[in-house]
């Protein structure tokens, strides 16, 4: 059973505008899919994105991470930055806490988005090795350290650990 998925929409509304609904959790094991499809659609002309929350139920510091890596590399291109919609109070609480809402435009509610049609993400280039996995979220803890000076001590001991993994594995092969 899946326990997450991520759902995209491509509509155009005053120009192009990409719309992802994340239902279920958000985590490290959908992070990166959320990343390609803003690549993706990026290169496809794609210019706004919104990330509807409504159906979310937790997101991972991974997840949170990429999101502001989003946000972050969009504003250094000069692009319009992502919204983050319909999100609960738990999740709204989280990005606050990580100071996601400092960069990141954050609404709580969005009842445009409720009709549009959504399908899911492509999905097929399966499941991410174990190191692309940690490069991800080692990249995402590091955007959230760069977001919020504050939060290196929360994540400290999984910045060593993943930075540990990654040195071995460059090691070893």
């Amino acid at each position: 059973m899946t326990l997450w998925k991520i759902q995209q929409s491509w509509f155009d509304r005053e120009g192009q505008q990409g719309i992802v609904r994340v239902v279920g959790k958000g985590s490290f094991k959908n992070a990166r899919h959320l990343k390609k499809y803003v690549e993706k659609a990026s290169m496809a002309g794609i210019h706004d994105f919104t990330v509807d929350l409504q159906e979310c139920i937790h997101m991972d510091s991974t997840f949170m991470g990429v999101l502001a890596g989003l946000a972050s590399e969009r504003r250094r291109e000069k692009l319009s930055l992502p919204r983050v919609v319909n999100i609960n109070s738990r999740n709204f609480e989280l990005l606050q806490t990580l100071g996601i809402d400092r960069i990141l435009p954050l609404e709580a509610s969005s009842p445009s988005l409720s009709n549009a049609d959504f399908t899911p993400v492509d999905t097929s280039n399966g499941p991410a090795d174990k190191l692309e996995t940690a490069q991800t979220m080692l990249d995402a803890h590091q955007t959230l350290i760069d977001v919020n000076p504050a939060n290196a001590a929360k994540f400290q001991d999984v910045m060593t650990f993943l930075k540990d993994k990654l040195n071995q594995a460059e090691k070893g092969s």
